[in-house]
């Protein structure tokens, strides 16, 4: 699997994620403790409260549980630290890590 790496802040994460993220590809986010990897079940870019939204649900794949977990990523974009994408029938892995983000 060919890994490509890149450094961004939150914003550009965020954008990058609503760009190219599928549902059906596997996401792993990392944010304020919280590892949560799985397969997206939807993405939902809707707006809230005049601003704009990014949400995730993912199917989390753990072998002690089964669940799905939606993850509002423009509340948690200053807490990321790490984002992986594994698009669905690609030999391909995409790593971000968040440089910073300005608030």
């Amino acid at each position: 699997m060919n890994t490509t790496e890149f450094e961004m802040d939150c914003d550009k994460a965020i954008e990058y994620i609503k760009e190219n993220v599928q549902i059906y590809d596997v996401l792993e986010l990392s944010y304020n403790r919280v590892f949560t990897p799985g397969e997206v079940l939807n993405i939902d870019t809707s707006e809230y409260n005049g601003k704009s939204g990014l949400k995730v649900v993912i199917h989390v794949s753990e072998d002690t549980f089964t669940s799905t977990v939606e993850v509002d990523l423009e509340e948690v974009k200053e807490e990321l630290i790490e984002v992986i994408h594994i698009p669905q029938n690609k030999d391909e892995k995409i790593v971000i890590i968040i440089d910073k983000c300005d608030i």
